[in-house]
């Protein structure tokens, strides 16, 4: 074959090589609404559901900010920095987004000729029976080098090797949205984490300002008994009252060790070697934004993961229909034989021999359509996992708002409720003071307030945390850009080429 005809059947192969046999990809449908129903609105008004489909377009790439920063707390924002830093979850996810994309470089190997190298130096003395010669005939020691060059080349004629490739892009591009769905929920879980853990304290707090109450109180009674001014009565519901704070108090505490080795954990790091300090802090809710449109929901990574998950089916539909068609290679190869070393590279020894190579498919036992019926039936499972994927997530956020609001209002009326306990509290002191009331009136309406104020306390936390859970559900922050697209997650710049 001269080089001419070579190098044409290159240029051909080539050309076929752009055919692709996968189905166009048609983006699937979602539910389009231009507000959530729940979404706070400047008249309180509920935005309703169109109950059409748009086309969906996930952007996983936009940055979702540093939502965590809303919260105004310094301590937050170190505690988030450092877990996406130690996680080793979040690093077991990283990982499987760089074998992903090696994966990928793999199957894009294959899109161009394997060429190798065989050398080989062989010095044997030669049997004479085996060369029809009297047994005993003297033979000469015999060389043999050797050193040649291999050419094997898949013609891609119908697209299979280039469709596993764009497969496998389409793959790491789901992997790096997974990881991104990961280092999110991390972020959510240190931030509830923390709110707890700060609550907690705030509780323990409360709780000890009780217990030194009720402690003074009960020693007051006792003298009172001793005197003959009270009855025992009276000095048992005291204790009674004093030892269930006391309890109470070391639940708290329990309650607070098990927060903080949790959040141990989510950094990365051991519990024994971890310890939170204790603060009776309180951070601030943030105002959520009338009118959250429903596009936030399009920088959800899962959304974006089960997209490209379908992508990747799509194309596999086009690869098992190669298989019905014929699979062409070149093969070639060159080089230098001798039997002489030093005459090895010599242009008398050359040797080389080129050609196609063609297999077609005849019978397989039905193996090549029950492929495709299985492509067919995964690209299926995908449609309906991509927009169950986003049916959930407008029920994330749509359950979150619902939350908010509804503890927006418990707050308001949990605050009323706690003023109104502690000044029942004063009056009730101030009338078994001046013996208008029993002791047992008196220590209910203590008790009472406290509850009221850990309920108060408690209801805060649910707000935080249902805060983080509607940033959780929109992927992200609701003040970052919607421009200038980052990475999904951090690569080398010669990574970058090959995606």
């Amino acid at each position: 074959m001269k080089i001419k005809h070579l190098v044409s059947l290159l240029a051909i192969t080539a050309a076929l090589s752009a055919c692709n046999m996968a189905p166009d990809f048609l983006k699937p449908t979602v539910t389009k609404t231009e507000a959530f129903k729940e979404a706070p609105t400047d008249k309180e008004l509920s935005a309703k559901e169109t109950g059409t489909w748009k086309v969906a377009e996930p952007s996983a790439a936009l940055p979702r900010g540093e939502w965590w920063r809303v919260f105004g707390d310094e301590k937050l924002n170190a505690l988030v920095e450092q877990a996406v830093a130690g996680n080793e979850n979040v690093k077991v996810y990283a990982a499987r987004v760089k074998q992903a994309r090696a994966t990928a470089k793999v199957s894009r190997s294959f899109l161009f000729p394997t060429i190798d190298n065989t050398s080989s130096f062989t010095r044997r003395q030669p049997n004479a029976v085996g060369r029809g010669l009297a047994p005993g005939a003297p033979l000469a020691i015999e060389n043999d080098a050797l050193t040649s060059f291999g050419l094997n080349y898949e013609l891609d004629v119908f697209g299979s090797v280039r469709g596993g490739w764009l497969a496998s892009r389409l793959d790491a591009k789901a992997a790096a949205a997974t990881y991104q769905s990961v280092k999110l929920s991390l972020q959510a879980d240190v931030a509830d984490l923390y709110f707890a853990l700060r609550a907690t304290d705030r509780d323990i707090d409360i709780l000890n300002r009780g217990l030194t109450l009720r402690q003074q109180n009960a020693r007051i009674l006792e003298k009172k008994s001793d005197a003959g001014d009270i009855t025992e009565l009276d000095v048992a519901s005291s204790v009674v009252d004093l030892e269930n704070t006391r309890s109470q108090l070391h639940s708290a505490e329990q309650r607070r060790a098990e927060l903080e080795h949790a959040l141990a954990l989510a950094l990365g790091k051991a519990p024994m070697d971890f310890a939170f300090e204790k603060e009776n802090i309180v951070t601030k809710i943030p105002v959520i934004p009338a009118g959250l449109p429903s596009s936030l929901l399009e920088r959800r990574p899962d959304v974006t993961a089960a997209q490209k998950a379908l992508e990747a089916s799509n194309q596999r539909i086009g690869v098992a229909r190669a298989a019905f068609f014929p699979s062409l290679f070149l093969t070639g190869s060159g080089g230098f034989e001798s039997d002489v070393l030093g005459s090895l590279f010599q242009w008398s020894s050359r040797s080389w021999a080129i050609g196609p190579l063609m297999t077609v498919p005849i019978f397989g036992g039905g193996r090549a359509v029950a492929n495709l019926d299985r492509s067919k039936a995964q690209y299926e499972e995908a449609v309906h996992v991509y927009r169950g994927q986003v049916l959930e997530s407008f029920r994330d956020v749509e359950d979150s708002l619902s939350r908010l609001r509804m503890l927006s209002r418990q707050a308001s009326a949990q605050y009323r409720a706690e003023h109104a306990s502690k000044r029942a509290a004063q009056i009730a002191k101030l009338r078994y003071d001046e013996g208008d009331l029993g002791y047992l009136e008196s220590i209910t309406a203590r008790r009472e307030a406290l509850e009221a104020e850990r309920a108060g306390v408690e209801i805060k936390r649910a707000r935080l945390s249902g805060t983080v859970q509607l940033i959780r559900a929109l992927g992200g922050g609701w003040d970052a850009p919607a421009t200038a697209p980052v990475s999904l997650v951090p690569e080398k710049k010669a990574e970058k080429k090959n995606g």
